[in-house]
């Protein structure tokens, strides 16, 4: 019990001889703060808030795209940039419907009507050539870094 009251008094004896330290200076260590400017409310209520019932929340809506090849090979083309090319091709290509029955005998999209697939078919080409066109760019970017790079290169060493 005397250790602890002796470690006490020496944390009040330590902490009393640096708050004299810093009270010969200027500054003071009371309970109290000075009264600031936002210590003080200009009104006890909460503002009034604009009723916005005649504007809905807004909604978020994810974009149903299909998934597509073209996609994976611009994505992937950051790795293997040989994959933009092949997502170029697919600009040139058509897109045909599936067989009516696979060799399993299945059906593509069973329950659906004519018009309905061609809608579908419809998306996934506007999806392909989407995904087509930004390979396209991005094979464009790298191939004019790859020039500008090289030319830089060659220039600094000499060889131009």
């Amino acid at each position: 019990m005397s250790a602890s009251s002796s470690n006490l008094s020496l944390e009040y004896a330590s902490r009393s001889s640096i708050e004299d330290a810093f009270t010969s200076v200027g500054y003071s260590f009371s309970a109290e703060t000075r009264e600031s400017r936002h210590d003080r409310r200009i009104s006890a209520e909460l503002p009034p808030y604009l009723e916005y019932e005649a504007l809905p929340p807004p909604e978020y809506t994810l974009k149903d795209e299909p998934i597509t090849l073209a996609m994976y090979l611009f994505k992937f083309g950051f790795l293997f940039p040989p994959f933009w090319i092949l997502g170029m091709f697919i600009l040139s290509s058509p897109l045909r419907a599936p067989p009516a029955t696979d060799a399993a005998g299945e059906e593509w999209l069973p329950d659906k009507t004519d018009a309905e697939k061609q809608i579908v078919l419809d998306r996934i080409r506007r999806a392909e050539l989407k995904w087509g066109r930004r390979c396209l760019v991005a094979f464009v970017a790298f191939t004019l870094i790859l020039v500008a790079g090289f030319s830089t290169w060659a220039a600094l060493c000499g060889y131009l």
